[in-house]
């Protein structure tokens, strides 16, 4: 029975584009010894056998032997779970290499236990692993939202290889500080700067370069506004604006254009904007010593629309790579795609 149980299992749940089509066992399929009379698999015979295998296989025993599944620690100093005992390839694109160890994000322990691809525990004497609702409970303390999981997650099982955005595939085995290998924009941890908080002349030379910096946002604000005035005064936004025989294209709306047109937008704040994860083509031999390059980046959006200065920003994060939005509904996972290289 149980391995009748195994080949159902394995008939049902099998992959690739013949999943649907699973053949039947042997017995499950009227002989034409037994039935004389019947010369097709009717339909009424068909549904009862199918319903029974499928019952026989999702009652079977699932999962990997525990002595095949890699186990991982969480460390809570680090904000990721050690990699204590490894098997096959499965770390070959998840995970940091700092030094002869790996070092994995809450998002991929939890696609990873998902799958039935890891064990983690909180502590190297802990006789029982964390379960699947427990490891959602950690990403949410580490401020991870379902959200963005639920993109990683779906990206991952298309077979990309999937990264925090700006965060590294190696680290320095010396290095101690863990915040330096965090990722970049949504991902970088807020953190003083040490080198500035101990004397005098460094607090100064950090304010000469903010200083310096924010001249330098201002002068080239101030040349952009520049060029739309400009831009403004040599062509109409409409061919007959202006004309005072057009009462709704008249002076009063061409004035109201060109003030538009004018107005300076140094009061508007920065868009600090980056994308939430880099994601690299399938690749069976990928390397995190020499990744290759980005094939498209993607930013987990929330409920409200991005603007045109958010999308602005960015494109221009991915250095001229697609960027895609994704939003999710009742589980569902929904992208497109931002490939032009100017939207605002």
């Amino acid at each position: 029975a149980a391995a009748d149980a195994a080949a159902d299992a394995r008939a049902v749940f099998r992959r690739g584009p013949k999943a649907s089509n699973a053949p039947a066992r042997a017995h499950d399929v009227p002989s034409s010894s037994q039935n004389h009379h019947h010369h097709l698999y009717s339909l009424r015979d068909k549904v009862p056998s199918t319903l029974a295998r499928h019952a026989r296989a999702w009652s079977s025993a699932r999962g990997t032997s525990s002595a095949n599944i890699p186990v991982a620690v969480w460390r809570p100093h680090a904000r990721r779970a050690e990699v204590i005992r490894a098997r096959g390839r499965v770390f070959h694109r998840f995970g940091c290499a700092r030094g002869a160890s790996t070092w994995l994000f809450p998002e991929e322990c939890a696609f990873l236990v998902e799958t039935e691809r890891l064990a983690l525990v909180y502590d190297e004497t802990d006789e029982s692993v964390v379960s699947v609702r427990g490891v959602y409970a950690l990403m949410a303390r580490e401020g991870i939202n379902m959200d963005e999981y639920l993109t990683y997650a779906k990206l991952c099982r298309l077979g990309f290889a999937v990264r925090r955005f700006g965060a590294s595939w190696t680290m320095d085995a010396r290095e101690s500080d863990w915040t330096l290998a965090d990722g970049r924009g949504r991902w970088a941890t807020q953190r003083e700067d040490v080198l500035c908080v101990d004397t005098r002349e460094a607090k100064r030379r950090r304010i000469d370069v903010e200083s310096a910096s924010a001249s330098a946002n201002v002068d080239a604000s101030r040349a952009a506004s520049a060029a739309r005035r400009r831009e403004a005064t040599s062509r109409h936004w409409w061919p007959w604006s202006g004309a005072v025989e057009h009462a709704w294209l008249g002076p009063e709306i061409e004035k109201g254009v060109m003030v538009a047109c004018e107005t300076d937008d140094d009061g508007l704040a920065p868009v600090n904007l980056a994308p939430t994860f880099t994601v690299y083509q399938p690749n069976k031999n990928f390397s995190k010593k020499a990744p290759d390059d980005a094939s498209f980046y993607v930013y987990a959006s929330s409920a409200k629309p991005l603007t045109g200065r958010q999308s602005q920003a960015l494109l221009d994060c991915a250095g001229g790579k697609p960027v895609r939005v994704s939003t999710c509904r009742q589980s569902t996972v929904v992208m497109f795609t931002i490939a032009a290289p100017k939207v605002y």
